[in-house]
């Protein structure tokens, strides 16, 4: 017989709940803030600002990339690369259903509309066969995003952009670590987009965000747009500052942010192993579990274990994902229903103004996914109790 769940008045597995996500820091990010307050500068702007350009040269040379620029956000990033892309009024944009909203909303914000398309059942990232369904002569771009850093397909992916002259950007808010068949995450398509908000493996302290390319035309693009729209490619100087050349906008990182984000690029390898080890652990007993199903590497994929996402067969149980989240939350293991959260699809913005999103399989994966906890300082008892934690429920409610 099923052991009593706490949400029915039995024992629960922690007294403390344990949160979803947590920020590691230490006295790394303390010591580059605090370089920060010495130097008195804290606008990027200031020629003499020393942390988002070294930000800016770790980045590049941990993602392997020529061009790196600090945003103030992963979505304003997005905004800027669809710009470069020159994505405009009447251009049509191919993004997964599965994904935070602003993926799909900043194409809106160029004058594009998001068409979305399904995902692949295992990896939850874009399926190419949907893709190219959702090809038409209006399309210009495709944004695959490497959900909870599983790569997209994107050899299949990169042919069919080929074939149709369209640009990829990438979606990299998740793809931290992710190799795909010998190539990081964010070096495939034309440009990639980082997200550095607080829930992500790499942050500036609550909000940032990375662009990042090869392209000098593309990299000089971006950088207008998140400075004013100033000419960067402008000759003089002197007068760059002042020649405004498109409507663009003030997407730069601070200096605080940046002196953060530094610290945790130069400790990136040591977060990622973290993490790698503490999702192989779960995996070594929550995969047992009958009618439980996380995403397994593609051949020729290295996961970025971004977060640990794991779904919850529902013909396997007698209730639903709700239920169960609550279940869990009631036994002290904090999660996270990101399926229901991100499919952007649902929201009133896409169905009103996007074409009628057919995607099944998304629709089934955002009634089965969960987010465990998944942080670098994870106990071995915590990872315990997350195990124990969905033990206990899958049981009671199992079929």
């Amino acid at each position: 017989m099923a052991e009593k769940l706490a949400i029915d008045g039995g024992t629960s597995v922690r007294k403390e709940k344990l949160a979803t996500w947590r920020v590691n820091y230490g006295y790394e990010e303390l010591k580059e803030v605090l370089e920060v307050f010495e130097n008195g500068i804290f606008c990027s702007i200031d020629p003499a600002a020393p942390k988002v350009p070294a930000l800016e040269k770790a980045f590049a040379e941990y993602v392997g990339c020529e061009f790196a620029l600090a945003f103030s956000s992963g979505t304003t990033a997005q905004h800027a690369s669809l710009v470069a892309a020159g994505v405009g009024t009447g251009d049509e944009v191919i993004v997964p259903p599965l994904a935070f909203a602003s993926t799909a909303y900043t194409v809106f914000m160029v004058g594009a509309t998001p068409v979305f398309a399904d995902v692949d059942d295992n990896s939850i990232t874009l399926d190419p066969a949907r893709v190219a369904e959702a090809i038409t002569p209006r399309t210009k771009a495709i944004v695959p995003v490497h959900w909870f850093g599983h790569p997209a397909a994107m050899d299949e992916i990169m042919a069919l952009a080929r074939e149709h002259d369209l640009t990829v950007i990438e979606d990299c808010a998740h793809g931290y670590g992710a190799v795909y068949k010998g190539s990081n995450a964010g070096t495939i398509g034309a440009m990639a987009c980082w997200s550095l908000q607080e829930t992500k493996v790499l942050t500036a302290a609550g909000e940032g965000g990375i662009f990042t390319t090869n392209d000098k035309s593309l990299a000089l693009m971006a950088d207008s747009m998140r400075d004013h729209g100033k000419d960067k490619a402008y000759q003089s100087k002197e007068m760059a500052d002042y020649n405004i050349v498109r409507v663009g906008n003030n997407y730069r990182l601070s200096e605080m942010h940046a002196a953060f984000a530094l610290a945790q690029v130069r400790k990136v390898d040591r977060l990622q192993n973290a993490r790698k080890d503490h999702a192989e652990y779960m995996d070594a007993s929550l995969t047992e579990i009958p009618g439980l199903k996380r995403p397994k590497a593609e051949p020729g994929v290295k996961l970025g274990h971004a977060y640990y996402p794991i779904r919850f067969d529902l013909d396997h149980f007698t209730v639903e994902l709700q239920q169960i989240s609550d279940a869990l939350t009631a036994e002290g293991i904090g999660n996270n229903m990101s399926g229901e959260v991100e499919f952007s699809a649902k929201y009133p913005l896409f169905r009103e103004n996007s074409p009628p999103a057919d995607v099944p399989v998304a629709e089934r994966i955002r009634r089965e996914l969960l987010l465990l906890p998944l942080y670098p300082d994870l106990t071995q008892y915590d990872l315990e109790d997350i195990i124990a934690g969905v033990s206990k429920v899958a049981a009671a409610y199992a079929r």
